[in-house]
């Protein structure tokens, strides 16, 4: 299979889709951190167990939006991968609606076809390469 390059227009157009993706999924988890900060200050409820919410919620919300900052600013190859990782679990909660109920079933197609949207947007988006002469950028 021929390796097109990073500068190539379906990887150009990728880039495109996986950033608009990203930032509507950012969107969404930042709704989700609302509802659950406001779902944890409602009477009754284990304190310790809204925190936990709030705090993986904010993860998930940090997660999405740093891998968004990449896909738009360095198109590295860490954020194909980042961005894999996210759109097979989106894969999964979006079946979990559907299959266990824990959803709408509109709710879990809408984020089937969102996975599977940014899922391929992720394999077809093509890291910047770097030059060879340089070395990788030092932390």
């Amino acid at each position: 299979m021929p390796s097109s390059p990073a500068d190539h227009p379906r990887s150009r157009v990728a880039w495109r889709a996986l950033g608009a993706l990203l930032a509507a999924e950012t969107a969404l988890l930042l709704w989700v951190l609302g509802v659950t900060i406001v779902g944890a200050f409602a009477p009754g409820g284990d304190p310790l167990q809204n925190l936990s919410l709030i705090v993986t919620a904010a993860l998930a919300f940090a997660w999405v939006a740093v891998t968004l900052v990449g896909a738009v600013k360095a198109q590295a190859s860490w954020v194909r991968g980042s961005s894999l990782t996210i759109h097979v679990l989106l894969f999964a909660a979006g079946t979990g609606c559907l299959q266990i109920g824990i959803g709408p079933w509109w709710l879990g197609f809408a984020l089937v076809a969102l996975a599977l949207a940014g899922f391929t947007a992720s394999i077809l988006a093509r890291p910047a390469a770097q030059p060879s002469g340089e070395p990788a950028e030092e932390r």
